[in-house]
């Protein structure tokens, strides 16, 4: 499915929000959130996620732009209509976007927008007609991928079976590699890009009340790790038997969920699938707002063949020894010999890696050992060998962010077990989350519809 649109009866919605993503995922925000309708909203700055345009959610201000212009807005959700944002008949919440059909240009004149908005691209937009909110989604990079002018004729068609012509109101959102969606029973276009914002719908037929406040993403300690490499990369043991890119997502699966279940969210900045440009991945953690980023890999030394350089090494991008980065590599290093693991003689060193320059946060690279190595290969091969990096990796972590570390509970393991069971049946997304232990009440509800949704499908 590359196409999804959903037109929701104004009355009813329950609620409807605009809800920062902080680094999530669009799988990983309707599932803690429970909400029937998610799609991309507000545009951002790709470097410092950022919003651009004028942003309010809740009464709270989030970006001015310095000019005023027509914007969807709200104070609940079914009195969601287009005015002049910011203005007096502004509601609680609003956001601009690319004004494509106002109250003074309708369909019969052409459309106007910003020439970098132009081109066929994946498309995300919201339209009033009459009583009716219609969300339109198509993916990037597919046949359904549109111009401005052609996604606004399908939805002036669309629109005028609700509302007279004159009436319609069409608000273009953030477009190209940024339009995701999820409309539930299957209409869903995914993206691999973490999104600055979403517009979460929620209604009365679903049966489920909308949280009274959505989760703060920023409200606990947040790690914002970044698998290294990804599809396409060769690095790899000179044999064959070891390919780096398999390790750095292996090892971020591993570390994640040791994390969460010490109240520590981890975020990612990619899917396994994907390779994120280095900005990008920087982009993930600066918008965000992680407490640090720490970016996972195994080296390599000599030309071609097995070299004799070995043991785990730490970069950051620059002195001095009391910058926090550097605080942070010391108790990655500290963590790493407690659990017994071979470092270099000098394991802290200093480069001006893209990802470590770009990074607001404090940040760090690992190199867990050498694929050139036939000793580190070995090592790095074995999956009892990665549990002891991925818990050592996370005691660090939890020792800089001074978060307590907690053992697991005696029974976390037959949690697991069945966490994992309802991951491979697709009925959670976020196996780190549940293996935590921690939940609350919003999410439970989600699950308990998503488990009723897979109940009805298999019956």
């Amino acid at each position: 499915m590359s196409k999804c649109i959903a037109a929701i009866p104004l009355s009813s919605i329950s609620r409807l929000s605009l809800v920062e993503a902080g680094g999530r995922s669009m799988a990983q925000v309707k599932e803690a959130l429970g909400c029937q309708y998610i799609i991309n909203a507000w545009f951002y700055n790709m470097n410092t996620g950022k919003p651009v345009g004028n942003l309010c959610i809740d009464g709270e201000v989030k970006a001015r732009a310095g000019w005023a212009g027509y914007g969807l807005t709200w104070d609940t959700g079914p009195d969601i209509r287009m005015e002049v944002v910011p203005g007096a008949k502004a509601g609680r919440s609003y956001l601009s976007g690319v004004e494509l059909l106002t109250p003074s240009r309708g369909p019969a004149e052409p459309a106007s927008y910003p020439a970098e908005y132009g081109g066929k691209r994946g498309r995300s937009a919201a339209l009033l007609a009459g009583d009716y909110l219609i969300l339109y989604c198509s993916g990037d990079g597919t046949a359904d991928a549109a111009t401005p002018d052609a996604m606004r004729e399908e939805l002036v068609g669309i629109g005028t079976l609700c509302a007279r012509a004159e009436q319609l109101r069409l608000l273009g959102l953030d477009s190209g590699g940024s339009s995701q969606c999820d409309f539930g029973g299957g209409r869903r276009i995914t993206s691999p890009r973490r999104v600055a914002g979403y517009l979460c719908v929620w209604t009365k037929e679903s049966g489920q009340e909308p949280p009274e406040q959505e989760e703060r993403p920023v409200s606990r300690k947040t790690v914002c790790l970044d698998p290294g490499h990804g599809p396409g990369c060769v690095n790899g043991a000179p044999d064959g038997s070891y390919q780096e890119r398999e390790f750095t997502w292996d090892m971020y699966r591993r570390i994640a969920p040791l994390l969460e279940r010490q109240g520590v969210r981890a975020l990612c900045t990619r899917t396994e699938d994907s390779d994120p440009s280095l900005t990008e991945r920087a982009g993930v953690s600066n918008r965000a707002g992680a407490d640090c980023y720490v970016s996972l890999h195994s080296n390599a030394a000599g030309n071609d063949g097995w070299y004799d350089a070995s043991g785990l090494e730490i970069y950051t991008s620059a002195g001095p020894e009391t910058a926090q980065r550097n605080v942070l590599a010391s108790a990655l290093a500290d963590a790493f010999r407690a659990a017994g693991v071979a470092l270099r003689s000098s394991p802290i060193k200093h480069r001006m890696y893209t990802v470590l320059a770009k990074t607001d946060a404090p940040a760090c690279l690992i190199e867990y050992g050498f694929h050139t190595s036939k000793e580190d290969v070995e090592k790095l091969k074995d999956s009892g060998c990665r549990d002891r990096l991925a818990e050592a990796t996370a005691r660090g972590l939890c020792a800089w962010l001074g978060a307590a570390w907690q053992e697991p509970a005696e029974d976390a393991s037959g949690l697991d077990a069945d966490v994992d069971t309802l991951a491979e049946a697709g009925v959670i997304s976020n196996a780190g989350y549940w293996k935590a232990g921690r939940y609350a009440a919003d999410t439970v509800a989600a699950l308990i519809g998503r488990m009723a949704e897979f109940v009805r499908g298999v019956a």
